[in-house]
């Protein structure tokens, strides 16, 4: 007597129809995940320019000396007026002129944004924040320097605020509104 004995696989119908309904779900989920990695690449930016903020405020206590944070230009240099999108730099600013000079350290240099992205400041904090010997915000007059930078993904309601209050300490807060 013969038993048949079962064995343990798919047959190739099987294994289609798997590959298909497979396919299928991954079609469904690839938008909603590009729409993630952008989210998450501008929220990156976004903690990478509080951090500067952060660490220049650091330094300008840790060396009792101003430390400038800039939007910079192309050629790394500080940019005569906005956008941020080029980058930023952050550096020791004896002459307190909100302008990298050559004999001024260079403590952080942070690239061009990705594509797609936009920062600019506000009236106050459209090309530089400075920080003064006792941590607070400055423009160069003296004056106290507070804003408000925009980070957002262009064509998109999405966007990040970086808030500088009167004192100079900076807030990462998510925006309901994007880029005009």
């Amino acid at each position: 007597m013969k038993f048949r004995t079962k064995t343990a696989g798919f047959t190739l119908l099987e294994a289609l129809v798997a590959m298909t309904l497979l396919a299928v779900l991954a079609g469904l989920a690839a938008p909603s995940m590009g729409r993630m990695r952008q989210q998450h690449r501008m929220r990156a930016q976004a903690e990478d320019l509080f951090n500067s903020l952060m660490l220049a405020r650091v330094e300008a206590l840790r060396r009792q000396s101003r430390v400038t944070v800039c939007a910079k230009t192309p050629n790394d240099r500080c940019a005569a007026a906005g956008p941020w999108s080029q980058g930023w730099l952050v550096f020791v600013d004896a002459n307190a002129n909100a302008q990298l000079d050559p004999q001024e350290k260079l403590l952080q240099k942070h690239e061009a944004l990705p594509a797609g992205l936009a920062l600019e400041g506000n009236s106050f904090v459209s090309r530089y924040v400075s920080y003064g010997l006792e941590g607070r915000s400055q423009t160069i007059s003296g004056a106290f320097q507070a804003g408000t930078l925009s980070l957002c993904q262009l064509g998109t309601s999405e966007a990040w605020r970086l808030v500088i209050n009167a004192l100079g300490k900076p807030r990462l807060e998510k925006a309901e509104e994007g880029c005009n």
